[in-house]
């Protein structure tokens, strides 16, 4: 067995594939509608295989949890593996993200800052140790 996707409900499936492409380098791997959800998504993948599926329902709800209340049970962020906090940083501040947590020392990692996503999802960066 292994690990296939995560799935990401968005308020624009263009912008939030800019923002995942320009930022984290996924490419494009497919797309398709749910019509009978009334959804259309698409998949970015990275060069691992690793695939983050964008969803976008015409009905859709705005979050209203704060996903970075760890107390509360559910999926909380995506986290990626980068090699300059900063300048993933930087990219990502183009494209509607915020930071959530600056640059910070890790407790089993090197480093660790959380970003947003356009959609305010919280994305962990993560610089691993030498």
């Amino acid at each position: 067995m292994r690990y296939f996707h995560t799935s990401i409900s968005v308020n624009n499936l263009q912008e939030s594939r800019e923002f995942y492409e320009s930022v984290f380098e996924l490419k494009f791997r497919s797309e398709g509608e749910r019509k009978e959800m009334k959804s259309k998504f698409l998949n970015l993948e990275d060069e691992n295989h690793n695939v983050v599926e964008l969803f976008k329902h015409d009905n859709q709800i705005p979050l209203s949890e704060d996903l970075m209340d760890m107390q509360r049970v559910g999926i909380k962020h995506l986290a990626f593996i980068v090699d300059n906090i900063e300048k993933v940083i930087e990219r990502s501040s183009k494209h509607k993200s915020k930071v959530i947590w600056s640059p910070r020392e890790g407790i089993t990692l090197k480093r660790i800052a959380f970003i947003s996503d356009p959609n305010g999802i919280p994305i962990e960066l993560v610089e691993l140790r030498d």
